[in-house]
Formats: structure tokens, sequence, C-alpha cells
């Protein structure tokens, strides 16, 4: 059974859709102190690899949306339009583990999926990437999420951001709901333990 299958070349963005090379652009705190806007900087964040997390249906009713020439259709539909696409990290497995310097009983809780902040996806092969590239294992970070206003997402598309691969369901199911479990879970204040 296949896990994934490669992007579309055109068309909506996709629920569980890798991409590549995604610079996102930080507004540089130190400028915004200053308080003069004609001041104001950007650093460059470079995401090598992320996976969309907004839902499919709204992914397809923005583009929709986006795309429609007709005037009334474009007015029935604005309330369609996402203003912002969520997205989050997405690493190499063996690169999260080095970089987080997890030791080998928390790596194997993760690689089994039983820690609830992150989700290993099995290796993607060539086939299955639009960019026939492919890759080892990779591991999804939920705490390292973020969102991109959605017209600048579809313009990266056009300039050197690329779309790789989308999960299929099951998997694309599995991973919507770890994420939804992660964000929903119940934060509890710390207690002190008995002697």
């Amino acid at each position: 059974m296949a896990v994934y299958a490669p992007s579309p070349a055109i068309g909506a963005l996709r629920q569980g859709e890798i991409i590549s090379d995604f610079v996102e652009a930080h507004l540089n705190l130190d400028s915004l102190r200053l308080g003069q806007p004609e001041q104001l900087k950007f650093d460059e964040k470079i995401h090598p690899l992320a996976i969309i997390l907004t839902q499919d249906c709204d992914l397809d009713w923005d583009f929709k949306a986006r795309e429609s020439t007709d005037f009334e259709a474009q007015q029935h539909r604005a309330n369609k339009r996402i203003p912002k696409v969520l997205l989050c990290e997405l690493w190499r497995a063996e690169q999260l583990r080095g970089e987080l310097n997890l030791n080998s009983a928390l790596w194997k809780r993760i690689m089994q999926n039983g820690d609830e902040r992150f989700h290993i996806l099995p290796s993607i092969a060539k086939t299955e990437d639009a960019q026939v590239e492919g890759f080892p294992d990779l591991a999804v970070d939920f705490k390292r999420i973020f969102a991109i206003p959605t017209d600048e997402l579809y313009f990266r598309l056009t300039c050197g951001t690329r779309r790789r691969s989308f999960l299929v369901p099951p998997f694309l199911q599995n991973l919507s709901n770890r994420f939804g479990y992660y964000f929903m879970r119940v934060a509890l204040p710390e207690t002190p333990r008995n002697p």
C-alpha cells in the first residue's frame, strides 16, 4: 500500500503535502524596536522541508476562490479564502535525533510514534517524489509549527519552493489525528512529589 503520491505541478495545495526549500521572512525585532517603519528589516529562515497541516477542504475552497475569474463567483467564495496556511517543520529523522541530542530510549519511543510531540513518516521513494529524488525516514515536530500568508506561499511556489509528495489516506488521517491530539492535550501543572 502506498503511503505517498507525487505532488501535482499545479492546483491546490494539499493537507499532508511536503514542500522543500521554503524561505520564511521574519521581522527583525531590533529594527522594530527603533520605531521607524522605513527602517524595518527582515531576516530569512530557510525550511529545507515542511509539511502542510491546513485541512484539504479549506485549501481546495481557497484555491477555487483565488482562481475564479467570474466576479460573482469570487464574491460568493470570498469567505472561502484562507489568510494563512499552517505548516510544520519536517526533518530527516536522523538529523532530528542529532539536532535535539536525543537519548536512545527516547529515540526508540519516537521512532515507534510513541511520543505525542513527534510523528515519524516512512521514507519516500523516488517515484513518489515530484522531484524524483526521494527521502529517508522523516520526522514531524509538532512544536515547530508556523503559518504563512496563502498568497505568499503560492507565489513562492513560482520562485524556488518545490512541491514534493503528499500523504494518502489513511496515513494522512493518522498525521492529522496525531497533530490534533498534540494540540488538544491538557496542560497539567507540575506537582510536588511526595518523599
